[in-house]
């Protein structure tokens, strides 16, 4: 198998998260210079979007979430990401649930916001405040072990270390840098990540990833 993977999208970074905690023999590639026009990865993947599983047999799968259960449907033995009881299962959805429908929805739009010459400070604060909403949800759902739903490393987890890292980056683009001030369990994650040996793995592929970009970006300004 085949992960078409960009180091810095938060999607992808679930599924190697995923992939590295399991230990799975799966390569993990970067996707062509042309991705976004290439007839043969809309033929992968017809969203045009990363990541992208390809199986051994040259079928894809696409969209994290679903590459994410696959692998542990796949592999259910090897070092599962999934509780055993159906009550912390439900836990761990609701983290991945509430960070994919409430918290990215309302993060998103934030960059672009924060990237314009004369910002629509209005504009900031409305969309602060519906991400403020997301994150209340969210923090207040997680759980005072060591990862995420208790002391064992879950899907919630590879959910989400790569929301966290990339709240770290908004944080640190838009110079609010105060923004998880009320969130004591989502601020104090940031440790749990980068302690952790998968979640820190892909913390600095995303860190590198962000400064490449930003230096071609600096370059090209």
């Amino acid at each position: 198998m085949k992960l078409i993977s960009l180091d810095l999208s938060p999607f992808a970074a679930r599924v190697r998260a995923a992939i590295y905690a399991k230990d799975l023999p799966i390569e993990i590639v970067a996707p062509p210079a042309d991705w976004r026009t290439s007839p043969d990865f809309k033929k992968l993947n017809p969203l045009v979007r990363i990541p992208v599983l390809v199986l051994d047999d040259g079928s894809a799968l696409f969209e994290s979430g679903v590459i994410v259960e696959y692998l542990e449907d796949a592999f259910p033995d090897r070092h599962p990401l999934r509780p055993r009881a159906p009550v912390d299962r439900a836990r761990v959805r609701l983290v991945t649930q509430l960070a994919e429908y409430y918290v990215i929805p309302a993060m998103m739009p934030l960059f672009g916001l924060f990237d314009t010459k004369a910002r629509d400070e209005a504009a900031i604060a409305a969309q602060i405040s519906k991400l403020d909403v997301a994150l209340k949800h969210l923090n207040d759902r997680l759980s005072p072990g060591k990862y995420a739903v208790g002391d064992a490393l879950t899907t919630a987890d590879v959910w989400l270390a790569p929301l966290r890292y990339t709240l770290e980056g908004l944080m640190n683009f838009g110079g609010r840098t105060d923004l998880l001030n009320h969130y004591q369990a989502l601020k104090a994650y940031n440790d749990i990540a980068q302690k952790d040996p998968y979640l820190g793995r892909i913390w600095r592929e995303m860190d590198d990833s962000l400064k490449a970009f930003m230096a071609s970006r600096a370059a090209g300004s």
